[in-house]
């Protein structure tokens, strides 16, 4: 029984140690994951950005049309962080123990949410246009998912426009 909770105890010390040697994405994957192109005006895509950050509930902070850039921010949720110094490790223990919380020592923080999209033009005929949207908000990393879901409310936003246009 030792030798199996020995060899289940290094491997299980092998897989984590592995885990944090993953290598960072690089800067062209990141790029990658954050730039798609789309056959339309520049002027086309920065009118869906802007309709795509308010359907999303962003609210517009930077527009320079002339750059191609825009910044846009949200508030969501917040964050909670317990600052009562003068707690002793036994009623630190003892609050753990009965689950007692005591509001009176947490600051509540709204978390920010903030990104920047850069529109360039790449040929004019046929329109082809180049978007890269970047996102940040504490210490969050964002998932492919996260910027599938971003690039499919834009493509969702370039369609309703041509179709009112």
């Amino acid at each position: 029984m030792n030798k199996n909770l020995f060899l289940a105890l290094s491997i299980g010390l092998i897989f984590n140690g592995c885990a944090s040697m993953m290598p960072e994405r690089t800067t062209a994957v990141k790029r990658a994951t954050e730039t798609r192109e789309y056959n339309v005006s520049t002027k086309e895509l920065i009118t869906a950005s802007i309709g795509t950050f308010q359907d999303l509930g962003y609210t517009i902070d930077v527009l320079n049309a002339e750059f191609g850039l825009i910044t846009a921010s949200k508030t969501k949720g917040t964050t909670t962080a317990r600052t009562n110094l003068e707690e002793s490790p036994f009623e630190a223990f003892l609050r753990a123990l009965t689950g007692f919380e005591d509001n009176s020592d947490v600051i509540i923080a709204p978390l920010t949410l903030s990104a920047t999209i850069t529109v360039k033009e790449i040929s004019i005929n046929p329109f082809l246009s180049s978007l890269r949207v970047n996102f940040e908000g504490s210490d969050i990393k964002f998932s492919d998912l996260f910027f599938k879901s971003f690039f499919a409310a834009l493509d969702k936003s370039l369609f309703l426009d041509q179709t009112i246009n």
